[in-house]
């Protein structure tokens, strides 16, 4: 496998103080791996394309890589499309707040296991604005993302950051430790899906046998029958221009879970040959410094029957779970957690109070088991979903309709 890359990255900031950074980033090179009997790779940071051909015995990826389209390179453009949003922040009555602008392109080109070449584009924008209100030490984060361009939905960024506020203001006193329904919101609910499902799903850790799943599970019942996954979507646009791995490998179906059956395991070269597995496709690295490793995409909870208000009405007592942070999962004892930014206590089949901040956790095999209904109304999430293995933090893609998970079990103390 032989691997050009050439990134730009950018990143901006502004905050309430006045304060305000911009920095522009570009880098290219080479990675080369090979195996005979062991896996050896080489990588090495060129000037430029021609350079890496050089770099590349036999110029196997041709003598000139296409150039990349630049990014937003101007800071008062970027500052004159989102006034919008920085006067809508002077007003509010807020301790500080801060944002900041990211982008990034990517093109790889790549000679696979087969000497097939292939090209892949990447393109990610993001805006982030944290923020403290008065008296309050917590901060507080609004996120959204896009692959097409640095614009954003400020109508939509401004009423949840009031939502945020107004959740944080009147959110009830709640002491709870204790195993209750939880439903999920549609889109990125299914960052929990991606966490305990989609990672114990991964070939490495399965061949590791830390995973909850082992090979005698594929084609067998992992999850009730009501949920499908994918981990590819033809109709969305965030990952269009990347249709192979990062070892050039294209996965012949997105089908991982079929009706609650286990269909294929998200794997890299290596370990479908060390496992013997039917095919690959799942290979990512964050850059060319970094050696391939199986890795989600995405994904992608299938819609089921049920209408979102159906779900919550079927729920005398439990918790909404709105926006969601990180997580984390501890294979060896086979638990995971998960951080809810902002949730509210629903009651008599109601939304009533929020809650403000909460943690979810349990055992993956349980969880997985306790999933109740799917609902019919299937959302991508807003573009900011990052996952972080073995040092490479890469973005990711999920999306999801309502789901009510019966039991979990849900700790957190909050003040009125």
């Amino acid at each position: 496998m032989q691997l050009f890359e050439h990134n730009q990255s950018m990143q901006f900031s502004l905050d309430s103080r006045g304060g305000r950074e911009f920095s522009l980033k570009k880098k290219s090179g080479v990675l080369i791996r090979s195996f005979d009997g062991s896996w050896k790779s080489r990588s090495e940071e060129t000037g430029s394309s021609g350079e890496a051909t050089k770099t590349i015995s036999g110029k196997t990826l041709g003598s000139r890589q296409p150039d990349l389209s630049p990014l937003p390179m101007d800071a008062g453009a970027i500052l004159a499309d989102n006034r919008f949003l920085t006067d809508f922040l002077s007003q509010l009555a807020l301790q500080e707040w801060k944002l900041l602008f990211r982008a990034r392109r990517c093109l790889r080109a790549i000679q696979n296991t087969q000497r097939q070449k292939l090209k892949t584009v990447f393109s990610h924008f993001s805006i982030s604005i944290k923020f403290r209100t008065l008296n309050r030490p917590e901060e507080l984060e609004v996120s959204e993302g896009s692959s097409e361009a640095l614009k954003f939905n400020l109508n939509g960024l401004t009423r949840r950051i009031s939502e945020t506020i107004e959740n944080q203001k009147n959110r009830c006193r709640t002491e709870l430790n204790c195993e209750v329904p939880v439903v999920l919101q549609a889109g990125e609910g299914a960052i929990l899906f991606h966490e305990i499902l989609g990672h114990s799903l991964e070939a490495d850790y399965v061949s590791q046998g830390v995973s909850p799943f082992n090979l005698s599970d594929l084609d067998r019942a992992i999850v009730p029958p009501q949920i499908t996954i994918h981990s590819r979507d033809d109709r969305d646009p965030f990952f269009k221009g990347a249709g192979a791995d990062d070892e050039g490998e294209i996965c012949p179906s997105p089908l991982l879970v079929e009706n609650g059956i286990l269909r294929r395991f998200i794997s890299d070269y290596a370990y479908q040959r060390m496992l013997k597995l039917k095919d690959r496709g799942h290979a990512r690295l964050e850059d060319f410094s970094c050696i391939p490793q199986p890795r989600m995409f995405a994904t992608y909870v299938q819609p089921g029957r049920f209408p979102a208000a159906e779900i919550l009405a079927s729920t005398p007592y439990g918790i909404y779970a709105r926006e969601f942070g990180d997580g984390g999962l501890d294979f060896q004892s086979g638990r995971f957690y998960f951080n809810i930014r902002q949730s509210y206590l629903i009651e008599k089949g109601r939304l009533t109070a929020p809650i403000g901040h909460l943690t979810v956790s349990g055992r993956v095999r349980e969880i997985l088991n306790d999933i109740g209904m799917v609902g019919d109304d299937f959302k991508y999430d807003r573009g900011v979903s990052y996952c972080q293995k073995n040092g490479q933090i890469l973005p990711v893609r999920v999306g999801q309709p309502t789901i009510k998970i019966n039991k979990l079990r849900v700790n957190g103390v909050q003040g009125a």
